[in-house]
Formats: C-alpha cells, structure tokens, sequence
C-alpha cells in the first residue's frame, strides 16, 4: 500500500537535492513561462550559494591585469608568425569590435602598448600573460564547476596545464583572425570575379567584425564549458547556456554602451582612471553573466532529469 508513496516520496528527494528554490515545483513539472522563469529564478539563486559575484570580480581584476600583456603576446606572435602589417590589422580589429564608449578612455594607451617594437615573442609579455591570464582562466573553471555542481578532482598541474592551454589557444585564434582579416579583401575580389555587380571594398572590418566577435565568443564559451570543467559534459547540456551568455554578452554591450554615453560620469569620481574603472566593472558584469550560463544550464539539467524520471515511472 506505502511502496508508491515512498516510491514517490524518495524519486522527489533525489531531484530536490541541492535545488535552491524554495518552491522547486514549476522548475520540475512546470510548462511555458512558469517553468522559464523557474529556470531563471533557479539559476539566479545560485548565483548567491556558490559566491559568484566574488568570483566574477576576480575574473574582472585578473582579466584586466592579463588584457595589455595578452595584446603585447598577440601582437607580437602575429607579426613572428605572419608579418608586421598583420598584427596592425589584428591590433585595428581588437580596438574595432570593443564599444566605443567603453574603449575610448584607453584606446590611446592600447594602442601605444601594441605598436611599440619589443624584442620578440618570447619576452616578459608572455609570462606576465600567462600569470595573469590563467588567474581570470582559473576564476572561470571555479565558477563552472560550482555551477555544475562538480568537485575538482584533477591535479593541480593537469589544471594549470589547461589553463595555460586555453590561453595560448585564444592567441592562437586571434592571429587566426588576424590571417582571415588579410584574406577578406581577396575574398571580396573573388566574389567580384563570380559576381560582377558585387562591390570588393564592401568587405571591410566594419562589415565582419559583428559576425566574427559573434562567432569567436560561442567557440571561446564552448572550449570554456568543456575543458575547464573537471568532468566532460554534453554538448546537448552545453548549448544553452552558451547561447543565453552570447544573446547577454550582446546586450549587455549595447546597454552598457548606452549608460556610458548618457549617464555615466566616472570621470567626476575617478578622474584619470574612469576609463579603467569603467572596464573593471564591465568586465566583471561579463564574468557574471559568463558563469550565470552555467548556473543556467544546470537549472535545465535538473528540468531534464525530472523528465526522464517520471518517464521511467
């Protein structure tokens, strides 16, 4: 008579273990914007349990320490790998697809930092690249694993090993980008050749640098939510959150973009440093909203496992 009860009693603890809300029923059984906003409100409590608004300002600062070291490394592993007007091309690039309102402040010392000559790639800028870079990397793999609810059981040199993989991999990509930014003008004559109505200097940074970011920032979230992670997780499980963090990335841009043009006035607070200020806080908006994706996509895990396990009853 008590078997389906306690069937029932104990299939509802095993899904309401580590859930957060404290009314986890929309989030698994319910439908349509009830079980939207329960996914929300899931992730969102999360957020607060695993500290990662601490987190993301870690992010933010090491990623502001690592972002002048990492364009003195690409600059100069493009220009050894291709030439010197390549990394121009790429350095032209890097300050394009970051809002104006954002990098105007510091674009002066950006750009004093990437064209001045230094004595190779194998100078102080890659150590201080990969010390800084790996420490925002490392923020990054903490976050997700708390989001998805994994223990770190790798060595720590398995997990420095990754890190300092996933940042040599980003500047490798970029002078990938800095070799396709050389190629799009032939691309656009080749399209004229088959084409003859087709104009080749329409191919221009402006044109591609919307698609390209688009595409850099999902393949730059996928190799994030795979590799740093302690345990592989699906693609299927991945997705989502990937997608909501580049749809927030994007907005995120434009209205911080718009806040800064019409409101912010860091400068009366801040003086020389409101173009840094106003980085950090950016940047440590990103890193929320990056880990929030994990938070997302474990929000939907639990919605899925409901689901098969009230398909197997």
């Amino acid at each position: 008579m008590n078997a389906k009860p306690d069937h029932e009693m104990g299939r509802d603890a095993v899904l309401t273990h580590g859930i957060v809300s404290e009314h986890p029923e929309d989030l698994l059984h319910g439908t349509g914007l009830s079980a939207a906003w329960a996914v929300i409100r899931e992730a969102s409590l999360r957020l607060w349990s695993d500290d990662a608004f601490g987190l993301a300002g870690n992010v933010a600062f090491r990623a502001l320490l690592a972002i002048f070291p990492f364009l003195i490394f690409t600059s100069s592993l493009t220009a050894f790998i291709g030439d010197r007007s390549m990394a121009d091309t790429l350095n032209a690039f890097l300050i394009a697809i970051v809002p104006q309102a954002l990098v105007q402040p510091i674009v002066s010392e950006v750009e004093q930092v990437m064209t001045v000559q230094r004595g190779g790639v194998l100078s102080i800028g890659i150590l201080l690249t990969i010390w800084f870079a790996v420490g925002g990397v490392d923020g990054v793999r903490v976050g997700l694993n708390r989001a998805y609810g994994i223990r770190e059981s790798r060595s720590i040199l398995v997990v420095y090993g990754v890190q300092v993989g996933v940042v040599l991999l980003a500047s490798l990509v970029l002078v990938l980008v800095g070799y396709l930014l050389v190629i799009a003008p032939r691309a656009g004559s080749m399209l004229h050749a088959l084409l003859p109505g087709f104009d080749p200097a329409s191919v221009t940074v402006g044109l591609i640098r919307y698609p390209a970011v688009t595409v850099i920032l999902a393949a730059s979230l996928f190799v994030a939510h795979v590799f740093l992670p302690a345990r592989r997780t699906r693609f299927a499980n991945i997705w989502p959150g990937v997608l909501f963090t580049v749809t927030m990335w994007i907005l995120l841009t434009a209205a911080f973009s718009f806040y800064l043009r019409s409101f912010a006035s860091y400068s009366s607070y801040y003086a020389g440093l409101a173009g840094i200020v106003a980085a950090l806080y950016f940047m440590y908006l990103a890193a929320l909203v990056l880990i929030f994706g994990g938070e997302f996509n474990r929000a939907l895990k639990i919605r899925r496992l409901a689901r098969v396990m009230r398909a197997r009853d």
